[in-house]
Protein backbone atom coordinates (compact mmCIF):
# COMPACT_ATOMS: atom_id res chain seq x y z
CA UNK A 1 0.00 0.00 0.00
CA UNK A 2 2.95 2.19 0.58
CA UNK A 3 4.20 1.99 -2.93
CA UNK A 4 0.31 2.66 -4.07
CA UNK A 5 0.18 5.23 -2.43
CA UNK A 6 3.91 7.15 -3.32
CA UNK A 7 3.23 6.05 -7.02
CA UNK A 8 -0.37 7.80 -6.58
CA UNK A 9 0.55 10.57 -5.54
CA UNK A 10 3.37 11.67 -7.67
CA UNK A 11 1.28 11.09 -10.30
CA UNK A 12 -1.39 13.46 -9.11
CA UNK A 13 1.32 16.06 -8.04
CA UNK A 14 2.16 16.17 -11.54
CA UNK A 15 -1.57 17.47 -12.32
CA UNK A 16 -1.43 19.89 -9.04
CA UNK A 17 1.88 21.87 -7.66
CA UNK A 18 0.00 22.68 -4.97
CA UNK A 19 0.67 19.22 -3.28
CA UNK A 20 3.27 18.83 -1.06
CA UNK A 21 4.99 15.34 1.29
CA UNK A 22 6.51 16.34 4.76
CA UNK A 23 7.63 13.41 6.85
CA UNK A 24 9.09 12.67 9.85
CA UNK A 25 12.85 10.91 9.25
CA UNK A 26 11.63 8.02 7.62
CA UNK A 27 10.19 6.75 4.21
CA UNK A 28 13.44 5.56 3.21
CA UNK A 29 13.00 3.27 0.35
CA UNK A 30 9.57 4.17 -0.33
CA UNK A 31 9.07 8.58 -0.55
CA UNK A 32 12.41 8.92 -2.44
CA UNK A 33 10.59 8.92 -5.71
CA UNK A 34 8.59 11.31 -4.85
CA UNK A 35 11.70 13.53 -3.31
CA UNK A 36 13.85 13.10 -6.41
CA UNK A 37 10.32 13.91 -8.41
CA UNK A 38 9.56 17.76 -6.47
CA UNK A 39 12.53 18.15 -4.28
CA UNK A 40 10.95 21.69 -4.16
CA UNK A 41 7.47 20.23 -2.63
CA UNK A 42 9.08 17.45 -0.47
CA UNK A 43 10.65 18.09 3.32
CA UNK A 44 11.94 15.68 5.70
CA UNK A 45 11.34 17.58 9.20
CA UNK A 46 13.53 14.77 11.05
CA UNK A 47 11.76 13.49 14.13
CA UNK A 48 9.91 16.51 15.05
CA UNK A 49 6.35 15.78 14.06
CA UNK A 50 4.97 17.82 16.45
CA UNK A 51 6.66 20.73 13.86
CA UNK A 52 5.70 18.78 10.25
CA UNK A 53 2.01 19.24 11.37
CA UNK A 54 2.49 23.30 12.26
CA UNK A 55 4.65 23.34 8.89
CA UNK A 56 1.53 21.67 7.23
CA UNK A 57 -0.99 24.59 8.74
CA UNK A 58 1.65 27.02 7.75
CA UNK A 59 1.96 25.73 4.06
CA UNK A 60 -2.08 24.84 3.73
CA UNK A 61 -2.99 28.46 4.90
CA UNK A 62 -0.49 29.42 1.55
CA UNK A 63 -3.06 26.98 -0.40
CA UNK A 64 -1.25 23.78 -0.70
CA UNK A 65 -2.41 20.89 -0.08
CA UNK A 66 -0.12 19.15 1.80
CA UNK A 67 0.40 15.39 2.94
CA UNK A 68 2.06 14.30 6.36
CA UNK A 69 3.40 10.71 6.36
CA UNK A 70 4.68 8.58 9.61
CA UNK A 71 4.76 5.55 11.59
CA UNK A 72 0.99 5.72 12.82
CA UNK A 73 0.84 6.36 16.27
CA UNK A 74 3.81 9.17 16.12
CA UNK A 75 1.92 11.76 13.61
CA UNK A 76 -0.96 11.10 15.38
CA UNK A 77 -0.61 10.42 19.67
CA UNK A 78 2.39 12.89 19.67
CA UNK A 79 0.31 15.23 17.64
CA UNK A 80 -2.98 15.63 18.47
CA UNK A 81 -3.05 18.67 19.89
CA UNK A 82 -2.06 20.40 17.08
CA UNK A 83 -3.53 18.09 14.25
CA UNK A 84 -7.30 19.34 16.19
CA UNK A 85 -5.94 23.18 16.93
CA UNK A 86 -4.24 24.05 13.74
CA UNK A 87 -5.72 21.71 11.22
CA UNK A 88 -8.71 20.43 11.95
CA UNK A 89 -10.99 23.14 13.51
CA UNK A 90 -9.18 25.52 10.61
CA UNK A 91 -10.59 22.76 8.11
CA UNK A 92 -7.08 22.91 6.25
CA UNK A 93 -6.43 21.11 3.90
CA UNK A 94 -3.96 18.23 5.57
CA UNK A 95 -3.93 15.02 4.67
CA UNK A 96 -2.60 12.95 8.05
CA UNK A 97 -0.68 9.79 6.15
CA UNK A 98 0.02 6.88 9.13
CA UNK A 99 1.23 3.65 7.73
CA UNK A 100 2.05 0.45 9.73
CA UNK A 101 -1.43 0.74 12.25
CA UNK A 102 -1.92 -1.72 15.03
CA UNK A 103 1.27 -4.34 15.62
CA UNK A 104 3.16 -3.84 12.01
CA UNK A 105 6.09 -1.80 14.31
CA UNK A 106 5.40 -4.17 17.20
CA UNK A 107 9.00 -5.53 17.40
CA UNK A 108 10.22 -1.75 17.93
CA UNK A 109 8.38 -1.58 21.49
CA UNK A 110 4.81 -0.10 22.48
CA UNK A 111 6.42 3.57 20.97
CA UNK A 112 5.33 1.55 18.11
CA UNK A 113 1.96 0.35 18.08
CA UNK A 114 -0.63 2.54 16.58
CA UNK A 115 -3.83 0.63 18.02
CA UNK A 116 -5.32 3.89 19.25
CA UNK A 117 -5.22 5.97 15.88
CA UNK A 118 -8.70 5.49 14.34
CA UNK A 119 -10.61 6.02 17.37
CA UNK A 120 -8.56 9.34 18.54
CA UNK A 121 -8.72 10.34 14.53
CA UNK A 122 -12.86 10.22 14.21
CA UNK A 123 -12.93 12.19 17.29
CA UNK A 124 -10.98 15.25 15.51
CA UNK A 125 -13.84 17.97 14.45
CA UNK A 126 -13.94 18.10 10.77
CA UNK A 127 -11.56 14.67 10.12
CA UNK A 128 -12.37 12.74 7.31
CA UNK A 129 -10.58 9.05 8.38
CA UNK A 130 -10.23 6.60 5.48
CA UNK A 131 -8.42 2.77 6.04
CA UNK A 132 -8.47 1.41 2.44
CA UNK A 133 -8.08 -1.90 2.58
CA UNK A 134 -5.55 -3.07 -0.18
CA UNK A 135 -3.37 -1.27 -2.56
CA UNK A 136 -6.43 -1.18 -5.17
CA UNK A 137 -8.30 0.84 -3.06
CA UNK A 138 -5.67 3.21 -1.72
CA UNK A 139 -5.52 4.17 -5.39
CA UNK A 140 -8.65 4.81 -5.78
CA UNK A 141 -9.12 6.85 -2.51
CA UNK A 142 -6.38 9.20 -3.19
CA UNK A 143 -7.68 11.64 -6.08
CA UNK A 144 -10.97 11.84 -3.56
CA UNK A 145 -8.76 12.61 -0.86
CA UNK A 146 -7.16 15.17 -3.32
CA UNK A 147 -10.64 16.40 -3.81
CA UNK A 148 -11.97 16.29 -0.93
CA UNK A 149 -10.85 19.97 0.82
CA UNK A 150 -10.35 19.40 4.56
CA UNK A 151 -8.60 17.56 7.06
CA UNK A 152 -8.29 13.93 6.52
CA UNK A 153 -6.70 10.86 8.01
CA UNK A 154 -5.46 7.69 5.73
CA UNK A 155 -3.94 4.73 7.42
CA UNK A 156 -2.15 2.71 5.32
CA UNK A 157 -0.51 -0.70 5.84
CA UNK A 158 3.28 -1.28 6.59
CA UNK A 159 3.64 -3.10 2.86
CA UNK A 160 2.96 -6.37 1.38
CA UNK A 161 -0.97 -6.19 0.96
CA UNK A 162 -2.67 -8.62 -1.67
CA UNK A 163 -5.21 -6.81 -4.05
CA UNK A 164 -8.52 -7.98 -2.59
CA UNK A 165 -10.08 -6.42 -6.15
CA UNK A 166 -10.37 -8.25 -8.98
CA UNK A 167 -11.19 -5.59 -10.94
CA UNK A 168 -11.09 -1.09 -10.88
CA UNK A 169 -14.42 -0.51 -9.17
CA UNK A 170 -15.86 3.39 -9.43
CA UNK A 171 -15.54 4.72 -6.24
CA UNK A 172 -16.65 7.75 -4.41
CA UNK A 173 -15.73 9.47 -0.82
CA UNK A 174 -17.53 7.82 1.94
CA UNK A 175 -18.96 4.89 -0.36
CA UNK A 176 -18.34 1.11 0.71
CA UNK A 177 -16.46 -1.24 -1.60
CA UNK A 178 -18.47 -4.38 -1.72
CA UNK A 179 -15.35 -7.70 -2.17
CA UNK A 180 -17.89 -10.50 -2.17
CA UNK A 181 -21.42 -11.03 -2.20
CA UNK A 182 -22.80 -12.78 0.87
CA UNK A 183 -26.06 -12.81 3.34
CA UNK A 184 -24.20 -13.59 6.63
CA UNK A 185 -21.52 -13.46 8.85
CA UNK A 186 -20.35 -16.89 8.26
CA UNK A 187 -18.26 -16.58 5.18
Amino acid sequence: MRTTFIQTLIELAEQDDRLWLLCGDLGYSVLEPFAKRFPERYLNVGVAEQNMIGVAAGLALCGKQVFCYSIANFPIMRCLEQIRNDICYHRLNVKVVAVGGGFAYGSAGYSHHGIEDLAVMRAMPNMTVTAPSDPVETRLLLPELVANSGPAYLRLGKGGEASLATDVPSYRLGELLRKRPGDSLEH
